[in-house]
């Protein structure tokens, strides 16, 4: 097994995502797909930034990953409604969501992506890579730098398309940051914490959009008031955080 540290954090993120999987379904916590999704992306995020030679480790994380994004889109939806204000808007939600979970978390699946992981941490444990302190936080800070710049460089007007890669990019900092936390490399937290509330402001926006694209959709097959009225709703809302989201407004 290898003694590097980051290894050694990837395949505890690795085992955390396989221990997790087998417990969800449409009953269980929504939570439960949520670290489930953070242990995959944490993951996915270190390998990208230090370039650890695994071949094709982000697009087989990604093909476990992916299936999972609607889920986790219609748990955000869902939890962000009051079911007293839209009591048959929500039912049907409610039901759709658990058809999505029945379908998506196959036993294919979840013995596919088991199957996966394991391999994944076997090509871990066999590698003879060592990081050193001084290159982990050396990579972890200049992409954070990176970051910060663009966000300060960023234009009111920006598309959301590139406010959504910028929420991606403050990720992996905080990941990063976190990892080295955690590790006992770098003990500062002011970064962390930025990037962290950067990641939230941005992450706000994407999940405000997300659920008009699932809104929209699901308005067209649903004829229900409540339906075209939450939509509404959101789309205002949508707005007014498209235009306070500016390096000004943000800080």
């Amino acid at each position: 097994m290898s003694t590097d540290v980051l290894v050694k954090y990837l395949n505890y993120q690795l085992r955390t995502a396989q221990s997790i999987l087998p417990t969800i379904t449409e009953k269980s916590d929504p939570e439960n797909l949520h670290k489930f999704r953070v242990s995959l992306r944490r993951s996915r995020s270190l390998v990208k930034l230090y370039q650890l030679e695994f071949y094709a480790f982000q697009d087989i994380i990604k093909s476990i990953f992916k299936p999972s994004n609607t889920l986790r889109e219609l748990d955000v939806l869902l939890l962000s409604i009051i079911p007293k204000d839209y009591p048959n808007l929500y039912q049907k939600l409610q039901h759709y969501r658990d058809k999505q979970y029945k379908k998506i978390l196959t036993e294919a699946y979840i013995s596919r992506s088991m199957m996966v992981l394991e391999k994944l941490i076997e090509a871990l444990n066999r590698t003879d890579t060592i990081h050193t302190e001084r290159i982990l936080v050396k990579k972890a800070l200049e992409h954070y730098k990176r970051t910060e710049h663009r966000y300060k460089k960023l234009s009111p007007g920006a598309a959301p398309k590139e406010l959504h890669k910028l929420r991606i990019e403050f990720k992996t900092a905080r990941y990063a940051l976190d990892f080295l936390h955690t590790s006992g490399f770098y003990r500062k937290i002011d970064k962390l914490t930025y990037a962290k509330t950067r990641q939230d402001q941005l992450g706000a926006l994407q999940d405000a959009h997300n659920q008009l694209m699932i809104l929209k959709k699901f308005c067209k097959k649903c004829s229900l008031n409540e339906c075209s009225d939450l939509y509404k709703k959101r789309h205002k809302e949508y707005k007014r955080l498209l235009q306070s989201t500016g390096t000004n407004q943000l800080v």
